[in-house]
């Protein structure tokens, strides 16, 4: 039913079981793919429009691709793999991990208010360094490739329909009621640009600022899921009228980011490469 549909989305997250150690490694990272060479256009509408090549490559997987996996400390981490799988995945085997391969510089649409842009550009330049993310803002257009608007019409990522029939004190903490968030990546789901859209009727509610830090922090990692335990955190129902990202979100972006894959990796597809991270260790 949509309305346990709807309920499962917005209830806290529960920890992500581990995958079957019976997974065999060789059928999910096979090493005899076909090379092929071919691009295709896609035309993109943010930050301006354009059209831009993409290169559709196949490229075989060889060892080198999983050469990372030995010193991926992710692996060692149980308490925090479990966290990190469930926020990332949510029990969903399609799930894809997401990430930005090229710098991200945010520009800021001059109709936000500017107390809101001031408050919002100190939270992501609060963010630290991290590697294989790095975040700038400016104040030219044709430098960013992340957009933050305000929309030209009333957005959402709810239907009307679930709006109607989601408990409302759930609907109201969920940051994507009134806003939206869409992305541009190539077919290993690295990302290169996206736009962060805001309903106009939003623009002045006091729940904006920490809807906008949730949403941009999601957009780092693309979670399925937006609650956590940790009250710390900025994912946490319980935190509000944070200035900075929370111990374990920094953690959880270091992971993230420690290693770009070189290809596309699922649920299934992490979850090999768990059981390989064990079987190396175990060698």
């Amino acid at each position: 039913m949509i309305y346990k549909k709807i309920v499962f989305l917005l209830t806290l997250l529960a920890f992500a079981t581990s995958f079957s150690q019976s997974t065999d490694l060789k059928p999910l990272l096979k090493t005899d793919y076909t090379i092929k060479k071919n691009v295709d256009t896609l035309h993109v509408k943010y930050p301006l429009h354009a059209n831009v090549t993409r290169d559709k490559t196949i490229k075989s997987k060889d060892t080198t691709a999983l050469s990372f996996v030995r010193d991926f400390d992710l692996f060692k981490n149980n308490y925090f793999l479990r966290h990190y799988k469930s926020l990332i995945f949510k029990q969903d085997s399609s799930a894809i991990i997401y990430q930005w391969k090229e710098p991200i510089v945010v520009y800021f649409d001059h109709n936000i208010p500017q107390e809101i842009t001031k408050n919002i550009s100190q939270f992501i330049l609060s963010i630290p360094e991290i590697d294989n993310l790095n975040i700038t803002i400016s104040k030219d257009i044709n430098k960013a490739n992340y957009y933050i608007k305000i929309a030209n019409q009333e957005v959402s990522a709810l239907t009307n329909k679930q709006k109607a029939e989601a408990p409302k004190d759930l609907i109201k903490t969920y940051p994507f009621s009134k806003i939206i968030y869409d992305w541009n990546g190539d077919y290993n789901y690295k990302m290169y640009s996206g736009v962060l859209q805001i309903s106009p009727s939003y623009i002045n509610d006091p729940q904006l600022l920490d809807d906008l830090k949730k949403v941009f922090f999601i957009s780092l990692i693309q979670s399925k899921g937006y609650r956590v335990y940790d009250n710390t955190s900025i994912l946490s129902s319980s935190n509000s009228n944070f200035s900075t990202l929370g111990a374990m979100d920094i953690v959880l972006l270091k992971y993230h980011y420690k290693n770009l894959y070189k290809f596309k990796v699922d649920y299934t597809v992490f979850s090999a490469l768990e059981n390989y991270y064990k079987q190396l260790a175990n060698d």
